[in-house]
């Protein structure tokens, strides 16, 4: 009997170690945002199902790095998950939306003073700026004082504060130019001094090089001073530019010459200015590269493409190709489904009306009530009547959370640059709208 007992309690043993551990299942992720009738946004994950409530935010973003930026109802920001959760117990009164070199500036809610964080919400550059730029080549913009300097990832001052907000011109790969006194200079940050020499225009930036112009010549020139004749300028017109680089090594600059019709195309060489070749466009969407072969915009016969359509989609009532993406909707028996791109049937005609597909959903009605649905037809998600309506949270690859912000690295403009009054104006539409 005890030899029985033995027995038993090792094949016990033996069953429990051999029985498959018992893993965590991995939280949803969150894919929709939706906006409440009652103001506040919320997030649902790819099945449709609500993961955050609409009861705290009045505003989410879309995510980069899985950083979520969201707008709470103290009026301050956070950044949650992708699972909807707060990354950490912070907020912040504003945030620049772009973030690059894996630092983003932000504002501290008591002092309003910017500085930067890492994605882990931690200070990277402690608060103490009136405005600051975004990093690039591990150096940017900021303001104290009412001047601009420059600084490093550590915060220390590069070039001391001594630039007013009109003064910075251009910024690439360690040239700063700055305007003063109605002339363009270039700036050695290496050495922390202003350059001699003195241009009258900036057209743009090439690789590390300031295009200007000095009377009726165009010069390159950078921080490290060495001149570099290009062309004299053009009686016409010369296009301002901002970065027309070809690959790696080349750019051009096109021109338009007095009393022609065609526009003029000269490649260089940015590290010597050597002239490659001079193209001239047939049409204004050809395409060429940096060895000068020019890529012609294709022919298209529209009676073809008239004749063409017909053939495939005639048999429908209407047809409307989706602008952003692939996709073909087409009416019939007045509903709507949609067609791939050989003109089959994907999604049968069901609908009362559709959008085309953008980042794989789109929007489809029936009757009173609204979907959002996959390419194969799956209806991913119902929108509830309460909800004003529902957006892809997309997964941003741009150093930036796009807001329909822009700027550049030293500019001072608050106004159309930062999360804060972008987000608030943003509110105050949905608040129009009832």
């Amino acid at each position: 009997m005890k030899k029985l007992i033995i027995t038993i309690f090792l094949l016990l043993l033996t069953a429990c170690a051999s029985a498959p551990a018992v893993t965590k299942a991995e939280s949803p992720k969150a894919r929709f945002v939706f906006l409440h009738k009652n103001g506040f946004y919320g997030l649902l994950d790819e099945n449709g199902k609500e993961i955050v409530p609409a009861a705290e935010y009045l505003y989410i973003d879309k995510v980069r790095d899985g950083m979520v930026p969201a707008f709470t109802k103290e009026k301050e920001f956070v950044f949650l998950d992708e699972t909807g959760k707060k990354i950490k117990d912070v907020s912040f009164y504003d945030i620049n939306p772009l973030y690059a070199e894996e630092m983003l500036g932000v504002t501290d809610v008591k002092t309003r003073k910017w500085g930067f964080v890492d994605k882990n919400l931690n200070y990277v550059i402690e608060p103490q700026f009136d405005a600051i730029g975004y990093f690039v080549d591990g150096i940017v913009g900021a303001k104290q004082g009412g001047l601009w300097g420059i600084i490093d990832k550590s915060g220390k001052y590069i070039l001391e504060p001594q630039f007013k907000d009109d003064e910075l011109e251009g910024y690439d790969q360690g040239t700063l130019v700055i305007s003063r006194g109605g002339k363009i200079r270039i700036v050695d940050m290496k050495n922390a001094k202003i350059l001699e020499a003195e241009y009258d225009e900036l057209y743009g930036m090439a690789g590390n090089k300031a295009v200007v112009r000095k009377d009726s010549s165009i010069y390159l020139n950078s921080w490290e001073n060495k001149e570099i004749f290009l062309m004299k300028k053009p009686r016409g017109i010369l296009y301002s530019m901002y970065r027309n680089s070809i690959g790696n090594n080349r750019f051009y600059l096109n021109y338009k010459e007095e009393g022609e019709k065609e526009e003029h195309y000269t490649i260089f060489d940015i590290a010597s200015g050597e002239k490659i070749c001079d193209i001239i466009k047939k049409n204004h969407d050809d395409e060429f590269d940096e060895n000068c072969n020019i890529k012609e915009r294709p022919y298209y016969d529209e009676k073809a493409l008239e004749e063409n359509e017909q053939k495939k989609y005639g048999k429908y009532e209407e047809v409307r190709h989706g602008l952003y993406e692939t996709s073909t909707s087409f009416k019939q028996n007045g509903k709507w489904g949609f067609l791939d791109e050989d003109g089959n049937i994907v999604i049968p005609a069901e609908y009362d009306s559709v959008s085309p597909f953008y980042f794989d959903a789109a929007y489809a009605r029936q009757g009173e009530r609204r979907f959002i649905i996959d390419r194969s037809g799956r209806k991913i998600v119902e929108i509830k009547p309460e909800w004003e309506g529902v957006d892809e949270l997309r997964y941003t690859i741009w150093e930036y959370y796009d807001w329909e912000l822009s700027g550049y690295c030293f500019s001072d403009r608050s106004e159309y640059w930062y999360g804060r009054e972008r987000v608030e104006k943003r509110i105050e539409r949905n608040k129009s709208k009832k």
